[in-house]
């Protein structure tokens, strides 16, 4: 399954002044099977979701969200997330949980877990690419991974390379508990003049590229992924141009398309 993020579609679609209706299924023509949706998304702009699913019957191979619960760790926001997941016949929700605290956010983690437990849904982290984040690192992240049982992994491509690590190298120690990718590539030269740059640990600075374009190591974590013939595939490219940024989209599914 080739998915990619709806909010990044959206992203492109109000650049280009389109109906995401429309956008969702020239990309479908291209080879998208499925679409990736935000919380947010689901909570601002549920009539347009819809609208797309129906008109395009893309699947959704999963849901995303932000959830504070290391300030918060009773917060009960996942649930609204998973019995989404649910009703949209996804399988599987990713959390971003907080920051500063690691006892609360395995708490918090830990509620989502038993909750999807019940309702069916896999419930998964991701290294993060933020400096101040406690899972910006593979080891970070195995932390919460051996903390809350039954937490799974949803692996992002380009994130570690803020932290200097080798992407290839951290799959291979968590990919018994991966159940999705994120394909992020990056760049160290900025592609359009409107790219956001991430700033890397040692000082440089880092930008997005669509799939294959960049220096992440793809093809490789592809291959040594045993089951990615039914993992789903990712794309992302938050912070690309928004005006390049379904160009960039489609080139991605042209690459992804050619591993397969």
């Amino acid at each position: 399954m080739i998915a990619v993020f709806y909010e990044n579609i959206l992203t492109g679609a109000i650049a280009e002044h389109m109906r995401m209706p429309v956008v969702v299924a020239a990309l479908k023509a291209r080879g998208l099977d499925a679409v990736y949706i935000s919380d947010e998304t689901l909570k601002d702009r549920i009539h347009e979701v819809h609208s797309v699913l129906r008109s395009t019957g893309v699947a959704v191979a999963g849901l995303h969200a932000w959830i504070d619960f290391s300030s918060n760790p009773a917060n009960q926001s996942y649930r609204f997330l998973i019995d989404e997941a649910v009703r949209l016949k996804a399988d599987n929700v990713l959390i971003v949980p907080g920051m500063e605290s690691p006892e609360n956010i395995v708490a918090g983690m830990r509620a989502a877990v038993k909750y999807g437990d019940v309702m069916g849904i896999r419930v998964c982290m991701e290294p993060l690419d933020r400096l101040d984040s406690p899972y910006n690192n593979i080891a970070g992240l195995e932390y919460f991974l051996d903390s809350v049982p039954g937490l799974y992994c949803c692996f992002d491509t380009g994130n570690l390379i803020l932290r200097g690590e080798d992407e290839l190298a951290a799959f291979d120690r968590v990919k018994d508990r991966v159940i999705g990718l994120h394909l992020k590539d990056r760049t160290w030269e900025k592609a359009n003049v409107d790219d956001a740059e991430k700033v890397c640990a040692d000082g440089r600075t880092v930008y997005p590229a669509p799939v294959g374009d960049g220096v992440i190591r793809m093809e490789e974590i592809l291959d040594a992924a045993d089951s990615a013939a039914t993992l789903p595939l990712i794309i992302e490219l938050y912070d690309y141009s928004p005006a390049h940024i379904l160009d960039g989209i489609c080139r991605s599914l042209e690459w992804v398309k050619k591993q397969h």
